[in-house]
């Protein structure tokens, strides 16, 4: 028996005609949804692919409560806990690194943390890290999309050959090559 929700045709709840250029995808997406199975993508691509769009789109048609973790966002946050001087300043950060165990996470735009120190990317790698040490122990029970605009080097370089190990140990690896849907967007008005 399935931890999560079956899902009749989702391709159907996804918008037409999005990300059909990449049919593999879509049916081992589908395949997983409809029989409710657990997963874990890492989405690479430039910006505008629509990385993030189909990790939308999957997390409000999984009938799954999912978190969301913008990381410049999650990240502005963090430092934010961690210059005040509040008296509850450890249950805040509890609070505010609990998603990285909740069932379904979204890690959106890996590598943007602002401002892009070494110590932001110390700070994320671990959270991959414990992610992942999550995810080991309830892998059957759990979803995970990380979207990001690095490629695999890149990732190795940031975040470590640790960080990027356990990606490829426990992630399926998606690329999406399609150019940004602005670009395809754009009037050109030639005089």
């Amino acid at each position: 028996m399935s931890h999560f929700k079956k899902i009749k045709d989702p391709l159907n709840k996804f918008k037409k005609g999005y990300q059909r250029n990449n049919p593999n995808l879509l049916k081992h997406l589908e395949s997983k949804l409809i029989n409710g199975e657990p997963f874990h993508y890492l989405f690479l691509g430039t910006v505008g692919c629509g990385k993030t769009y189909l990790a939308r789109n999957i997390m409000y048609c999984s009938l799954s409560k999912w978190e969301r973790v913008k990381v410049h966002t999650f990240y502005q946050e963090y430092l934010g806990i961690m210059s005040s001087n509040s008296f509850d300043k450890f249950d805040a950060l509890n609070s505010h690194n609990r998603a990285m165990q909740s069932e379904s996470l979204l890690i959106d735009d890996l590598g943007d943390e602002k401002p892009s120190t070494e110590a932001a990317h110390d700070y994320f790698g671990g959270l991959i890290e414990r992610r992942y040490d999550y995810l080991d122990r309830k892998v059957d029970i759990s979803r995970t999309i990380i979207t990001t605009n690095l490629n695999g080097d890149q990732i190795d370089n940031t975040y470590g050959s640790r960080v990027l190990d356990r990606l490829k140990h426990r992630f399926v690896i998606c690329k999406f090559n399609d150019i940004s849907f602005r670009d395809k967007k754009k009037e050109v008005i030639l005089g």
